[in-house]
């Protein structure tokens, strides 16, 4: 007779035969949920389907409440649409773009334009994948065995990052024919996947995916992005230009010592885009007197407000920047979020009453007493700093409420500038994985904290979805209402990242709960080939996360 194992659940206690795979628990003992059981987490790690259990363990089943349950339905609905596209359209190239409108965009590159048509196709057929209700099938095989594979679909994106993988076995997962290089965890069974549609979208189509807020269901329109996915766009187009499309390129622009120029022309770039912002606020000079600089969590908001200043310095303006930061309410009258925990992120932590009458008494050439917050004790410091605004100068404010116009109702529309700064990371795995904004993000809020707070990767982890809640907030609904959106990421960081990424993520400990992100960034960062931080300017944005920056914080 086999071995029985005790698997804890919820509190409760099953008893299961050794070696039972991941999946058959998840089947038994998820029956009438009304989310369904999308993958696993045993010993701090999340787990695929075919995951065997052989000893007593507890496991923690992920459903789409859970941010780890989003990740396996996306990476699910997007391999079903790869084998749609696969079976419909063979040997067409099928690219992975930016998170727009709630879902993923996608290019199929035919020999005509994209029609509707084509669309309900893809769709249709994904659907008939669904009702068919097929088991994710992952497998080992060989390096040789792989590349032959991608050769014979064309798939020079996955040939090149073959190499790097610096394993002898490549792991493949498939839910029909089409056999994708594995990125993460999967659900089941396509029959999981339910929730999902395909939206004619520019000149591609967006697949779209359940909301945050419903939990299990789409939205009824969907949400344009214009400004944003033309920021996207552009990148793209740059990348495309330089011919770094994907990590497989870039890792063979570090070996063979060519990666230099792509810092150069990245740094390059981000001047540029710089110093055209700085000459639209100059040519506006006459009507613009307060810039307002938004974005989320480590989008590099403080280098790029001082790069700006120079900028505008250069222009032949008078600018000076007001920290919004100083601004904060004490610690005691700080609303409280939906758990119960201090909410830093919300709008209402700031004096607003306070800011509002320092601006309108700056607007008119009077001096005011801006407090100074002191972090550490949670409170304003008795004395504040007397400051005055210059006439003809322009004031920068950077803070994630800045696009809120309650920040600042005290000036007219007209006299404002508005900047939002996010981190839209342009380079994809390859054609069919994407690289989430926001991991480029947590990655470089955890290189900072480790070097700069002395803190370590897991506090940083932790604290993660509480800001990313705040993001989604207060800083996301108002994106498309700046005047200019910057992107600050660079082509070219996650390899500079890495380098100190990993050390904190390794002192991550397995029986740590936020293992589980670790282990995931981990991974993802595997994909990497390293490149020194000397070549990085100083004036770089990377360095307000990495060090050695030429600007003081």
């Amino acid at each position: 007779m086999k071995k029985q194992i005790t698997i804890k659940i919820k509190g409760k206690q099953y008893s299961f035969p050794a070696g039972v795979t991941a999946a058959k628990v998840l089947k038994a003992t998820s029956r009438g949920s009304r989310l369904p059981a999308l993958g696993a987490i045993i010993f701090n790690r999340l787990v695929d389907p075919d995951y065997r259990l052989n000893y007593d363990t507890t496991l923690k089943i992920v459903t789409y409440k859970d941010w780890q349950g989003v990740a396996i339905y996306r990476r699910s609905a997007t391999l079903i649409l790869i084998e749609a596209v696969h079976q419909l359209f063979p040997k067409r190239r099928l690219v992975i773009g930016q998170s727009v409108a709630e879902g993923y965009f996608f290019d199929l590159y035919l020999d005509r334009p994209l029609e509707k048509e084509d669309i309900s196709r893809i769709e249709e057929r994904m659907r008939r994948i669904v009702s068919q209700d097929r088991p994710f099938e992952i497998k080992y095989v060989s390096y040789r065995e792989a590349k032959t594979y991608f050769e014979e679909q064309r798939l020079q994106d996955k040939i090149k990052l073959l190499p790097f993988l610096r394993a002898s076995d490549v792991c493949l997962v498939s839910c029909g024919d089409f056999q994708e290089l594995y990125s993460g965890p999967v659900a089941p069974t396509t029959g999981t996947i339910a929730a999902f549609a395909l939206e004619p979208y520019q000149e591609g189509f967006v697949l779209r995916f359940p909301t945050w807020e419903e939990k299990w269901k789409l939205s009824d329109t969907v949400k344009k992005e214009v400004k944003l996915f033309n920021i996207y766009r552009e990148t793209r187009q740059w990348n495309n230009i330089l011919s770094v499309e994907n990590v497989g390129q870039l890792n063979e622009l570090c070996v063979s010592g060519r990666i230099r120029e792509l810092i150069i022309i990245a740094e390059s770039l981000h001047e540029k885009k710089i110093a055209a912002i700085a000459d639209e606020i100059a040519r506006r000079r006459k009507e613009v007197r307060l810039v307002l600089i938004a974005g989320p969590s480590a989008s590099g908001k403080t280098t790029f407000a001082k790069r700006l200043i120079i900028q505008l310095k250069v222009a032949g303006l008078q600018p000076v920047a007001l920290s919004l930061d100083n601004y904060f309410k004490n610690r005691d009258q700080t609303p409280r979020d939906e758990t119960g925990e201090v909410d830093f992120e919300s709008l209402h932590a700031l004096d607003l009453k306070l800011f509002n009458q320092h601006l309108g008494e700056l607007f008119h050439d009077r001096e005011v007493e801006v407090p100074q917050f002191d972090f550490k004790k949670g409170e304003r410091r008795e004395k504040g700093v007397e400051f005055k605004f210059q006439p003809g100068g322009v004031l920068l404010i950077e803070g994630i409420h800045c696009l809120n116009d309650q920040v600042s109702q005290a000036v007219p529309e007209s006299e404002k500038f508005k900047i939002y700064i996010s981190a839209l990371t342009q380079l994809c795995i390859d054609d069919h994985n994407r690289i989430l904004t926001s991991d480029t993000r947590l990655l470089r809020r955890i290189v900072r904290d480790r070097i700069h707070r002395g803190w370590n990767a897991s506090d940083t982890i932790s604290l993660w979805p509480s800001v990313r809640r705040g993001e989604n907030r207060n800083i996301f609904p108002f994106q498309e209402s700046a005047d200019v959106i910057f992107n600050s990421a660079l082509v070219y960081e996650q390899a500079v990242l890495k380098n100190h990424a990993e050390l904190g993520l390794l002192d991550v400990a397995p029986d740590d709960p936020n293992y589980v992100e670790a282990h995931r960034l981990l991974q993802f960062l595997s994909f990497f080939a390293p490149i020194s931080e000397r070549d990085v300017p100083s004036t770089s944005i990377l360095r307000e996360f990495i060090g050695d920056s030429f600007f003081s914080y």
